[in-house]
This record gives structure tokens, sequence and C-alpha cells, in this order.
């Protein structure tokens, strides 16, 4: 299937089960055009969270709301970041790259991969974060430290864990999973095990993490807006 010929299917109230073959998407978000140049608004970013054909597949029929859901993101998430003025996309290109499916071992590869100076910490941690729900990394973090509200504030807050934090930081569980959470996005509802999950535990889709890329340099693709809207009550 063509990226083009997709955004028909997705965009057609009457498409069920296509067969989507060989294609690759993302959903992005941003308040300006330059936002969208590349796969995140985040020219820090690294890495970034795709999903393959069969994830592709399942968004058809879905409101763009529930898109959003279906993909991992919570609902006060969508809520905060449609009220700061963001905007949502999905970007659909050619199957191809070094994608890997997003389990911890995979996640740890691709993180120490770009950020070399991690490796020792998050594999001493990773046995951790593989057994630990987030919660659990969370309730030890204490009172004081919420790791969403780090996120939210961002990079100029002191909570937010930056690479260059965590290279001076002791490496901690919640040390890591703070990197983990802030610079490679990895939300609290990120369950190492491929799969996309929403806030009551429904298992979505099969995830991929792979190197963060210019639309530009995806080859053949195509680019369609969401308008989420999001439910009364």
């Amino acid at each position: 299937m063509e990226p083009n010929e997709f955004v028909r299917v997705f965009r057609d109230p009457a498409s069920q089960n296509p067969p989507v073959t060989g294609l690759c998407g993302r959903i992005l978000r941003g308040r300006q055009p330059e936002d969208f140049e590349t796969m995140t608004d985040d020219p820090e970013r690294k890495l970034v969270m795709l999903m393959a054909s069969d994830g592709l597949a399942r968004l058809v029929g879905k409101s763009d709301y529930d898109a959003l859901l279906l993909i991992g993101y919570e609902k006060d998430y969508i809520k905060h970041k449609m009220e700061d003025g963001y905007e949502f996309k999905l970007v659909v290109f050619k199957e191809g790259g070094a994608i890997k499916l997003a389990t911890w071992d995979n996640v740890a590869e691709a993180v120490a991969a770009v950020y070399p100076d991690a490796r020792k910490k998050l594999y001493r941690r990773l046995k951790d974060l593989k057994r630990k729900p987030f919660r659990e990394i969370q309730a030890k973090a204490g009172e004081g430290y919420d790791l969403d509200a780090a996120f939210r504030r961002g990079p100029s807050d002191p909570g937010f864990m930056t690479y260059e934090r965590l290279k001076a930081a002791k490496g901690s569980l919640v040390d890591v999973r703070a990197f983990l959470f802030h610079a490679v996005q990895l939300r609290a509802l990120f369950s190492g095990d491929g799969y996309t999950y929403d806030e009551d535990g429904t298992r979505g889709l099969k995830e991929y993490i792979a190197p963060n890329k210019r639309l530009d340099d995806l080859g053949e693709h195509a680019v369609v807006d969401l308008h989420p809207v999001i439910p009364l009550g």
C-alpha cells in the first residue's frame, strides 16, 4: 500500500479491515510549522516511537481522539496539549530502516546507542525496570518529585532528567526511569512488552522505537491533519 492510499482509507468511514502493508506511521504534535519538520517537536530528542502496518490498520475507523488514546496518550495529556495550543498530525511512510519492537531489551539497546554515557546506569537498572510498574518507581521518588509534572514543565525544571543530568546523577532506578520518561518520552503507560496500553490497562498497538528523522528524509510519505475532540463529561 502507498502512503497516500492509506490516507484515503483512513479518512473513509466505510473502510473495514483494510489490507495495510509495508507502511510505518507516527502521530506528530506541535504548535508551529517547524515542529512538524521532524518526527518530534523536541529538537533534542533522538528516539521516537512508531507504529507499523498492523497499528495503522487499527487506526482506521477510529475518531482522531480515540486514535491518540490507542497509541498510548493519557486523557489528561491530550487535554493539556490541546489547551496549550498543540496540533496533531499523522505521518505515514514506507516501511524500512532501523525500527525495533519497543521491548525493554530493544529500548535499552537503542538508548545506549545514542546516549552511550547512559549505558552502564541503564543496564544496571534494566532488571528492575522490567519488573517494577511505573507507579512503584514513582512512589520511590517521593511526594516532592512527580515525574510527569517535571516533564510538563520541561528542561528548565531541575527535576527534568536530561542526558547531562543523568551523567552527573548516581543512576538510581528513579534517575534512570526519569531520564527515559523525560528524554526518551517513555511515559507512565509504557510497558516494555512491545504494546501500547490505555489508562484502563487495555492493550493497544504494537509500538516500535527508531531514531528521529526529518520528514524530508523518510522518502515517500503522506501527512494528514488530526482534529481530536475531547468528549464532554
